[in-house]
């Protein structure tokens, strides 16, 4: 089979005590060992960092950015794990900022690109260049 991709309700149910919950955790452990090989977006980093807090109650940002990266760092996980984890490491280390930003700061590091943005003093703070006033040229 070809690597297809991962959805966040398998982390989810994993996480979950219902009748789904056994198997995506075995799943999820045949991507840990590396046995089954997924592809990782970031829109299902994104869903997780908001989504598990909800499910997992006694989880904080520090504990949900913990479990991503260790998720990234799986062999059975392809995707952009740099980038990745910088974004989770920008969203650990810096309350304020949403993941969507931490991305976004993470990118424009790696790219050496500015970025865009009216969250002007929240994306200088993390070391991107940040015009402003946006400029049309």
């Amino acid at each position: 089979m070809s690597e297809g991709l991962i959805d966040t309700n398998v982390f989810v149910h994993a996480q979950s005590h219902d009748r789904q919950s056994d198997e995506c955790r075995a799943f999820l452990t045949a991507i840990a060992e590396g046995k089954v090989q997924v592809r990782l977006e970031f829109p299902i980093l994104h869903e997780l960092s908001y989504s598990l807090p909800r499910y997992v109650k006694q989880m904080d940002r520090g504990q949900v950015a913990r479990y991503l990266a260790m998720v990234v760092s799986w062999p059975g996980i392809i995707g952009e794990k740099a980038t990745m984890l910088a974004t989770i490491e920008r969203w650990r280390d810096s309350p304020g900022l949403a993941f969507v930003d931490a991305y976004l700061c993470a990118l424009a590091s790696e790219r050496s690109c500015p970025v865009y943005t009216k969250e002007v003093r929240k994306l200088r703070a993390q070391g991107v260049t940040v015009p402003d006033p946006l400029t049309a040229n």
